[in-house]
């Protein structure tokens, strides 16, 4: 369990408060129930560049250890199963954001009498 450290909880952090929110802005009306998007947006550029910086800087410290060394990277399991995890996450989102926001709940009307 090397792999897990504070960019891991910082990503459990932004994606549970990300689904809060959703799920907080799924009963809103009005503008704010657009905000859902942004909430998802930003929460998915926060992992990526998150994990763009972090894979970089590995990247260059094994670069520079290679010498005559053969170095293994365990870590990219880790990594996937944050990305699988928060990718779901981003999945349920969306379809939470569909199935309450974009299609609109209908009520079924009375028929007035035919025979009148």
């Amino acid at each position: 369990m090397a792999f897990i450290g504070v960019g891991l909880i910082i990503l459990c952090v932004v994606w549970a408060t990300c689904i809060f929110i959703c799920v907080a802005l799924t009963q809103c009306g009005g503008r704010s129930a657009h905000m859902q998007l942004a909430v998802l947006a930003v929460a998915l550029l926060l992992t990526i560049s998150l994990w763009v910086k972090f894979k970089q800087d590995q990247q260059r410290r094994l670069e520079l250890d290679q010498h005559k060394t053969v170095v293994y990277d365990y870590s990219v399991v880790g990594r996937t199963a944050v990305l699988v995890i928060t990718a779901t996450a981003l999945l349920a989102g969306v379809y939470i954001v569909f199935g309450f926001h974009v299609t609109v709940h209908r009520r079924a009307s009375r028929l007035p009498p035919w025979y009148t």
